[in-house]
């Protein structure tokens, strides 16, 4: 007995040419300057060759290697573009499949690149049929693959695609075609059990098979005869004879083999009674055998019926007298479906994987919006992440170095080093001498500075705003107005320069000693002497010397394990921004592209997963970090106590405290003293030059003429040619110049004091006696800006620019625009 497979005719196809379809999608998208970035023209190439091969006359092997290869081209596609496959603007025409000449012509266009999808995959079914009869009598095992392969392919068709315009691919067809190779799979398992070597022994399982067999075979034979024309007349016309010579045959089969195995039960009247409902159903199958009557013995199977049937009533009647049931059913044998095919993506992985990196680069172009906006999230998320991670590595920095900053601990270890000699622990003031630097580049920094006599430059100032104010009560009472915006000038001012002396005039006293050297460091002294005579405290045991030296060593060991670890927490850090930088899940996104959102966290949370090993390692030297500082401490306090340095008197405490306070107070004059000499210049230049405004305002007022002379037209007024070269010098006059950053002095006394840079900047200028147009902002912030920047903001700004830079108001244009005043005389 050999089975007989029913095989399926290939679609055929149109050419589409993709270069034309990417070019024009990648020119739309990005732009005719460049579309060019995203487009590969050689794999386009080979996308073309690709399907013109898989539609090609090829042995059947290769071309279900094409056809595989091509489907996961259009699948990495499918993936990118989505529902917008129109957008390529190629038109994919399939005809249908020859099973009868009425179906020759008929054919369908599409822009959707699904309609190209399911066709080939109705093409990769069909030549895995075509192979699984090829290799029938060549290789048993490879052509049942071959068939559950093809099941699964239909299968996933019919589940998949189901609005198909073309009558091969239309989910009703498809699900058909799946049930009839998944009959035909399970035919050839059977036959391979039949033909063995003894299948008597196994009777009672080839009858459950056979069942199986003849139920699948059942179900294609009711899809012929549906009440839809169209389906039911689908396919060639042998098929309908061959599906119901098979039903028959098999329930034939099944009865005959469960006969059998009655029989090996000792139940010969059950038995008797299945032969012949095998016989029974046998002829109900010879009236359609005409297809199969070379691949199936009949009247041999028909004389086996007979045989049994005739020594199974003889051995009833004289031996067993069994009764004999009047009528059995096969649903009494249970059928047993023995084979199961691979998913259909299952089997297509390789060949995505086998297409993945071309894809990359052929599709870079097509990203969906959606997919952008997926792995935008995902992209915070590993934001958030790593600026946990930045956040903690920074802590931990920070802790550090306040530990080493404290302690100075390398230093320490050197000084102890150093100076434990003899068994004996000699004292040095080690910060003393820091100090000491520190207060000596304070001291040069104030003597050589002209404006250390505070009380003389506050003088110098009240002197020229009294000379201001005197010179404005000579000005006629006509010129009021401009009297009194020059004097609202001069309050503004007034109060920034009181400001600014706000921030020395507490500490004159200590500016004063650092200008006086001499006497800086006699008073340095009084808090920095030791008693000459009083016993040194910290002398200790020689048989102490191994023991201190020896947790020395143990000290630097540890000291040098921190640098170590806080250098592999850098380094951790460091692999972690590059690993999230390289991380790019979008191929991962549009393979899971329609998650839920739950689903879509989940996956989210899977690939940060893969960075938690860095998070490890940074939390593992912080917790060995934290270890190793109360190590050091506690190895340090025995050495301290070994040594005797903690051994010190309370009045010696004082002092070190008090020295200290000393120190802090002069770092601060130091401090507001630098920014006092960097802004008082500015104060004193605004002075001048409107002391200078002053006495021309006065003299032309003074100078008069009875008769007012040609006036030239400037800023929609008439004023004269004196009064314009007045204004143009106003407002040549104005410092507008960025705002000084705050300063910053250093946290320890030898600090160096940053000071402000000074940009000067003009804002107003003359060009043909009109004003210049203000600066233009920068063009991404101008809309904000012109939006947002009310009034009262504007105040707010202004004075947090006073609180932190006394002496902005010099740096405001505002102070000498040119409607200061209103009009002068000739």
């Amino acid at each position: 007995m050999r089975a007989y497979l029913i095989t399926l005719k290939l679609k055929d196809t149109e050419a589409v040419d993709w270069k034309k379809g990417l070019i024009s999608y990648l020119k739309r998208s990005y732009g005719s300057a460049q579309w060019s970035q995203f487009y590969n023209d050689k794999l386009a190439g080979e996308l073309n060759h690709l399907r013109n091969n898989a539609n090609g006359e090829l042995a059947l092997e290769a071309l279900l290697e094409q056809n595989l290869l091509y489907y996961a081209y259009l699948e990495q596609l499918h993936l990118r573009i989505g529902n917008n496959s129109p957008q390529l603007r190629l038109n994919f025409t399939w005809y249908e499949a020859e099973y009868n000449s009425s179906l020759k012509a008929i054919k369908y266009s599409q822009h959707n690149i699904i309609l190209e999808k399911s066709c080939v995959l109705y093409n990769i079914g069909a030549t895995l049929t075509e192979l699984a009869k090829d290799k029938l009598n060549k290789d048993y095992k490879a052509s049942l693959n071959y068939m559950l392969n093809a099941v699964a392919i239909f299968e996933y068709l019919s589940e998949n695609f189901l609005n198909s315009p073309s009558l091969d691919v239309q989910a009703e067809n498809t699900k058909f075609l799946a049930e009839l190779c998944h009959a035909q799979a399970q035919e050839l398992f059977l036959l391979k059990l039949i033909n063995g070597a003894n299948p008597m022994k196994q009777a009672s399982l080839i009858s459950k098979l056979s069942h199986s067999c003849a139920c699948l075979y059942e179900t294609c034979h009711e899809f012929s005869e549906d009440e839809e024309e169209e389906i039911r007349d689908y396919g060639d016309v042998k098929w309908h004879p061959i599906i119901s010579c098979k039903v028959y045959f098999y329930k034939a089969l099944t009865a005959y083999y469960h006969g059998l195995a009655l029989e090996q039960q000792d139940r010969h009247g059950e038995a008797i009674a299945f032969l012949e409902l095998s016989a029974d159903y046998l002829e109900s199958a010879l009236p359609y055998k005409t297809y199969l009557k070379e691949f199936i013995d009949f009247s041999a199977f028909k004389e086996c019926i007979e045989d049994k049937k005739r020594q199974l009533t003889k051995d009833n009647d004289f031996i067993y007298h069994d009764n004999i049931p009047a009528a059995v059913q096969l649903e009494v044998v249970r059928s047993m479906d023995a084979v199961k095919s691979t998913a259909f993506p299952k089997q297509l992985e390789s060949y995505m994987d086998a297409v993945a990196n071309k894809c990359d680069n052929l599709y870079k172009g097509i990203v969906p919006m959606e997919i952008y906006e997926k792995e935008s999230i995902y992209s915070e998320e590993k934001a958030r992440f790593l600026r946990s991670e930045m956040d903690v590595v920074e802590t931990a920095d920070w802790e550090y170095t306040s530990f080493m900053e404290f302690t100075n601990l390398p230093k320490l270890i050197q000084d102890l080093e150093r100076k434990y000699q003899g068994g004996t622990f000699t004292d040095g003031d080690s910060m003393a001498d820091d100090m000491k630097e520190q207060l000596s580049s304070w001291s040069r920094t104030v003597r050589d500075s002209k404006f250390n006599d505070i009380d003389s430059q506050i003088n110098d100032v009240n002197n020229k705003r009294r000379k201001i104010m005197d010179i404005l009560s000579t000005v006629p009472s006509d010129q009021k107005e401009s009297t009194v915006k020059i004097k609202a000038a001069l309050l503004e001012a007034s109060e920034s320069d009181n400001k600014l002396f706000s921030l020395v005039k507490p500490y004159i006293s200590e500016i004063k000693l650092l200008n006086q050297n001499a006497l800086l460091w006699q008073t340095w002294n009084k808090y920095n002497s030791f008693s000459i005579n009083e016993p040194s405290l910290l002398d200790i045991d020689d048989s102490k010397t191994d023991a201190v030296l020896a947790k020395l060593e143990k000290v630097k060991q540890l000291a040098e394990d921190l640098r170590l670890l806080k250098e592999e927490r850098t380094r951790s850090l460091a692999e972690l921004k590059e690993e999230a930088n390289n991380d790019d899940i979008t191929k991962k996104i549009l393979i899971n592209r329609g998650s839920t959102d739950s689903e879509l966290k989940e996956m989210f949370e899977q690939e940060l997963a893969k960075f938690k090993p860095f998070s490890a390692r940074i939390e593992a030297t912080i917790f060995k970090q934290s270890t190793t500082i109360n190590e050091i401490k506690l190895e340090l306090d025995n050495i301290f106590k070994l040594s005797g340095i903690k051994d010190g008197t309370g009045q010696e405490q004082a002092r070190l405290e008090e020295r200290k306070r000393f120190a802090d107070r002069l770092r601060k004059a130091s401090c507001n003293f630098s920014i006092f000499c960097t802004d008082l210049p500015k104060g004193l230049a605004f002075y001048d030059s409107l002391l200078r405004i002053s006495k021309e305002l006065a003299n032309s007022a003074a100078s008069k003429p009875a008769v007012q002379p040609l006036t030239a037209s400037f800023g929609g007024e008439n004023v004269t040619p004196r009064q314009l070269s007045l204004d143009s010098q106003f407002q040549n006059l104005n410092l507008s110049s960025s705002t000084p950053a705050p300063l910053k002095p250093s946290s320890n006394y030898g600090g160096n004091f940053l000071r402000p840079t000074v940009e000067t900047t003009p804002v107003f200028g003359n060009n043909n006696n009109s004003l210049s147009a203000p600066p233009v902002p920068p063009k991404e912030f101008a809309p904000m800006r012109k939006e947002f920047r009310s009034s009262q903001q504007e105040c707010e700004t202004e004075e947090r620019e006073l609180q932190q830079n006394p002496t902005s108001f010099y740096n405001r244009p505002s102070v000498f625009d040119e409607n200061l005043y209103s009009k002068f005389s000739g």
